[in-house]
């Protein structure tokens, strides 16, 4: 019996054996192999959907309170302004920004600019997906906050996810020296969110979404600041996986049926203009053909399912955690999550 209650597997040949392992390794080709300009066309027709005023409104509803009272459509017509950036602002300081009444909510709103392949010195100059300027509901006076969206394959990268989405953050907030405010004028500063679309994830995470922000914590005395004197930063990650299509939550819901692997092309428009209330244009509709016709997303999924089955047969054989993810080139985090997934399902 196995660490799974299972009978154990037959004993291989040493030839079957180096077979077993090689597999891995093959797929792990096959994933870096894959057309790279496939991949692009599917991330830039990702960032045109979710740069929709429309689709951003959602977000915005979902993922801050200060919206939580207004509708969708109120979002996106009166708190959503300019015209949003795609690829082109620098994340990194030291690497240079590129030199763009039916009830239905419009479909060919979208923020400006054309992403193109990103290229430096040393690893690649890293730009903020989707940046934006959005007005907060306030009778005080107008008050802008600055936000910028993100989309990732998946929230096991190698490192904590919150963290990057704090140093995004971070950079929105340091970058508005010179332009917003000069020398000590820091009250001056603008409000940044940086909100983080995952669209693959563990089960236990998937239809999830999770904030992080300053608060005050009062050690002595009854004095209390004004809230919008510290609430300067926001990450949020909304983590959206198998269960995010029949989510209680409009926002992970709505994005999980766009990035969906299960769903056609008449599935997803349906979708936008039934469920969602959202008129598409003849650009919106060619973004979400693009993205059902290129297959990566779900060659990449694909590939995911066939190196897990595989790091299962792995295990079984007394393969460490630490050499299944070295030989699928998988990370680590993600290999262990596997094998949790797995014994829950068996316990049950």
């Amino acid at each position: 019996m196995n660490l799974y209650g299972q009978q154990k597997a037959p004993e291989f040949s040493g030839e079957e054996q180096h077979a077993a392992v090689s597999v891995p390794s093959e797929i792990a080709q096959n994933l870096k192999v894959a057309d790279e300009n496939a991949t692009f066309k599917y991330d830039e027709s990702a960032r045109n959907i979710v740069a929709q005023k429309s689709v951003l409104a959602y977000i915005l509803k979902s993922a801050l309170d200060e919206y939580a009272a207004y509708t969708v459509q109120e979002i996106a017509e009166k708190f959503i302004e300019g015209e949003p950036e795609l690829r082109k602002i620098a994340v990194h300081q030291d690497h240079p920004d590129r030199q763009s009444d039916s009830g239905m909510m419009s479909g060919d709103d979208r923020i400006e600019g054309k992403p193109t392949a990103d290229k430096s010195q040393r690893d690649g100059t890293v730009y903020f997906d989707i940046r934006f300027t959005a007005v907060l509901p306030s009778d005080g006076g107008r008050i802008e906050i600055l936000i910028n969206c993100e989309i990732q394959n998946r929230d096991t990268p190698g490192y904590p996810l919150p963290k990057r989405g704090i140093y995004y953050a971070a950079r929105m907030i340091s970058s508005q020296r010179g332009t917003v405010f000069r020398d000590q004028e820091y009250g001056k500063i603008k409000k940044c969110v940086s909100i983080w679309l995952c669209e693959d994830t563990s089960d236990a995470r998937s239809d999830t979404i999770n904030r992080y922000s300053f608060t005050e914590e009062c050690l002595r005395g009854d004095f209390r600041e004004k809230k919008k004197n510290y609430d300067l930063m926001t990450v949020v990650v909304l983590r959206l996986g198998r269960r995010g299509e029949e989510s209680e939550d409009n926002a992970i819901r709505l994005l999980s049926k766009m990035f969906s692997a299960n769903l056609n092309y008449e599935d997803k428009l349906d979708a936008l203009q039934n469920e969602f209330k959202i008129s598409v244009s003849r650009e919106m509709d060619e973004e979400v053909q693009s993205m059902c016709n290129l297959s990566e997303g779900v060659l990449n999924k694909g590939e995911m399912k066939k190196a897990k089955a595989i790091a299962y047969r792995l295990r079984e054989k007394g393969m460490p955690c630490e050499e299944i993810a070295e030989v699928s080139e998988v990370d680590l985090d993600t290999v262990r999550e596997w094998f949790a997934e797995r014994e829950e399902m068996l316990v049950r």
